[in-house]
């Protein structure tokens, strides 16, 4: 592979070390604007909308202090541009403002920036205001150097990527026309050029409500907050005509249940509030273990077990139950056997799926199933193949199963050809090989990013393996400033390959 020359090299690393503090500070700030999309009150939303309004603001000083020309497209989306030479597409770099919320217990508080061990602590430091302002000061670098760029670099900032709206950045194509090539700094180093698609299934069943037999009647399963995750947690309520009696046989079935399936876990039975009133009710909660939706195999789902338990038992109507076997042996491979989808790519990976959010009472049910199909798998074909399978259900245990109509089916799973991409590739592998000397390897992963919003896109870090572990959304997301540094080199270093006359001079 071609290496740029070591005179260059250390310019450009000595550029942007010179400038880390800048980069630090700048980064430390913009974690304190609490930009949390997805909220659903109206003192959420207005919050939201006026921290994203105070952070463009701010941006829109920073990038006039900087050098750079910031545009407003049609109060959509917003973009910081670094004009070129030549009259011809350039590098898009399409990525988020918006964070997710900030809950549990953090070492510090997660919107206050905070800079220790030689750490930049906060929500948004991984994902994706951290990245953000490495590729920001990447440009900076590049100016800095006085090398000419032949072809323009837009920044464009999404505001709604974590709640899975993408219009505002396509809003940018729409306007300009699409970059030559984009990067998302959104996943992880080296280069991911594949990944797998991503689509939410809502199979539903309704039946006539009735009594089970015995002490104990069914009333509610109910788990999962977002489909992409596996749920750790089900809680499942049982009226009692007889409280202590249905204590003492629900413990023992749970025992029996527990002894012939090793790896389940369960809290209870306990009673709970009345539900409904001055009615005795007693909860069971079983306890998986959380993962990525889009590695359910890496988790332990606990609606599955909510659902192999109760799929057998007597206080619950048996058409409630044949819906709760079959999405039990639906959703129970993590690889999609179950619904007929269980394909494999040589190098996007398995068709991987979730069952992410359940809630059934005593007269219906609703699941969503996150499903994630590999190349060569569309989305509609997952959804056809899912509606056969319900329909043959229905018709062979009398229950009417259905899959939730949709107008669109999900994101359609993506690879960009390194061979017909030669040069786009080959520059990110080369920038990440010359800062970390490592190999710069190809990869595919199950997640979604605005890889798939924009053509010849791929995701190039921020986050290196090799180094450290992905934080996005968890507690206590935070970035090592040494490693910021470095995101900022490789940026500085895939920008100068791409888009300046570097090659040339």
């Amino acid at each position: 592979m071609p290496r740029l020359n070591e005179k260059f090299q250390s310019l450009l690393f000595q550029t942007i070390d010179e400038l880390k503090d800048e980069l630090v500070r700048e980064t430390a700030h913009i974690i304190t604007f609490e930009t949390v999309s997805g909220g659903k009150t109206d003192e959420e939303k207005g919050k939201f909308n006026s921290e994203i309004g105070r952070l463009l603001d701010y941006l829109k000083n920073l990038a006039s202090r900087l050098g750079f020309v910031y545009r407003d497209l049609d109060g959509i989306v917003t973009v910081i541009e670094q004009p070129g030479t030549r009259d011809e597409k350039g590098l898009g770099i399409p990525l988020h403002i918006d964070v997710v919320p900030a809950t549990g217990e953090w070492k510090y508080p997660p919107f206050s920036g905070t800079i220790a061990e030689d750490i930049l602590w906060g929500r948004g430091t991984q994902d994706d205001k951290g990245p953000f302002m490495a590729c920001l000061y990447a440009l900076v670098t590049l100016k800095k150097m006085g090398l000419r760029f032949l072809r323009p670099v837009h920044i464009i900032m999404g505001r709604g990527e974590e709640i899975g709206e993408w219009s505002d950045v396509q809003y940018f194509i729409k306007k300009e026309g699409a970059p030559a090539f984009s990067f998302t700094p959104d996943a992880a180093f080296p280069v991911i050029n594949g990944e797998k698609g991503i689509m939410n299934l809502k199979i539903n069943s309704e039946w006539e409500p009735g009594e089970g037999g015995g002490n104990l009647q069914f009333l509610s399963l109910s788990a999962g907050v977002r489909t992409n995750v596996v749920p750790d947690l089900a809680d499942v309520t049982f009226a009692a005509k007889d409280k202590k009696q249905a204590m003492v046989e629900l413990a023992k079935e749970l025992s029996t249940f527990a002894a012939n399936n090793k790896e389940i876990r369960f809290g209870g039975p306990e009673v709970c509030e009345p539900c409904p009133p001055e009615t005795d009710c007693l909860k069971v909660t079983f306890h998986g273990k959380s993962a990525h939706g889009s590695l359910p195999q890496e988790g332990h789902n606990a609606i599955l077990d909510a659902l192999l338990f109760l799929s057998n038992h007597t206080s619950v109507v048996q058409p409630c139950r044949a819906y709760m076997d079959f999405l039990h042996r639906a959703c129970s491979p993590p690889f999609g056997e179950g619904l007929d989808i269980a394909i494999e790519h040589h190098f996007v990976g398995k068709t991987t799926v979730n069952l992410g959010i359940c809630n059934i009472n005593k007269k219906e049910g609703r699941a969503q199933v996150n499903i994630r199909p590999t190349l060569g798998l569309a989305c509609k074909e997952v959804a056809r193949r899912a509606a056969s399978l319900l329909e043959k259900e229905s018709a062979k245990t009398g229950v009417r199963m259905y899959l939730e109509e949709s107008k669109d089916w999900g994101r359609e799973a993506l690879f960009v050809d390194p061979e017909v991409n030669a040069f786009f590739i080959s520059s990110l592998q080369e920038a990440y090989q010359c800062v970390t000397g490592r190999e710069p390897k190809l990869q595919a992963i199950g997640g979604t990013t605005f890889a798939k919003a924009y053509p010849n896109c791929v995701s190039y870090g921020p986050v290196d393996y090799a180094d450290e572990k992905e934080l996005a959304h968890m507690t206590d997301e935070h970035v090592v400033i040494a490693h910021h540094v470095r995101n900022a080199k490789i940026y500085a270093t895939a920008m100068a390959l791409l888009v300046t006359d570097i090659r040339t001079s």
